[in-house]
């Protein structure tokens, strides 16, 4: 379990020259549900990635892609939506010009922007090389303990990163306390999880539906054996 854990995956769909790099640099090949990279942060958390070539980009914008992400955002819990290449057909104004067609900053930008507002964070890459370059210092990145406020640096077990936004602090700290590991406080119930001191209704249900969505429970379950 601990190697499924440290596993990175590139789709099997990738370009080859692309993907023959990242599985000399230890990466694994499989065929994905959604996105074209994955693997867990340091807590167990699925980071899923999807790359576009910008010239791509400006012909998949409409509804096919649109549903891929809702599905990626289903799929992952760090969304991360990288884009590669050259931003030189876009201007201030919609134009077309020898037949290239030309898109204006708003509608690339609002559109990207409509995702970042659902939760899809952005990365831009130059080039292939760069995008292999990036992949890989993301994985590093994310195997590493991180604290995400102020609030959070208080609590010395890390693993309350784990939880939903508005619980990685003392909810955390008290969920683990009454059930000992991530596996077990994934396994609980809304109702279970209103027992303990401070978690209401709304909190249980934001905790029960994180951890029971996506493979995030097979992976938690590794830590009853750590």
């Amino acid at each position: 379990m601990e190697q499924q854990v440290r596993s990175k995956i590139v789709d099997s769909n990738e370009p080859g020259d692309m993907r023959y790099k990242l599985l000399e640099l230890g990466w694994e090949q499989r065929k994905l549900y959604s996105g074209d990279y994955w693997f867990f942060t340091h807590d167990y958390l699925k980071v899923g990635i999807t790359r576009k070539e910008i010239g791509d980009l400006f012909s998949s914008i409409g509804e096919v892609f649109s549903k891929q992400l809702e599905e990626f955002i289903e799929h992952y819990d760090i969304k991360i939506m990288l884009l590669e290449g050259s931003w030189k057909r876009t201007t201030t104004e919609k134009m077309v010009h020898r037949g290239i067609e030309y898109f204006t900053w708003d509608m690339i930008w609002n559109y990207i922007r409509r995702w970042q507002d659902k939760g899809v964070t952005l990365e831009l890459t130059m080039n292939e090389g760069h995008t292999i370059n990036r992949l890989n210092k993301l994985y590093a990145l994310y195997q590493k303990p991180y604290s995400l406020s102020a609030n959070t640096r208080k609590f010395t077990d890390d693993r309350v990163l784990a939880f939903p936004s508005g619980c990685r602090g003392k909810t955390g700290e008290l969920c683990l306390t009454e059930f000992g590991n991530l596996a077990t406080v994934a396994q609980a119930n809304p109702h279970e999880l209103q027992q303990i001191e401070g978690v209401g209704e709304k909190k249980a249900m934001s905790i029960w539906n994180h951890f029971n969505r996506g493979g995030n429970k097979q992976c938690l379950e590794s830590q009853q054996t750590m």
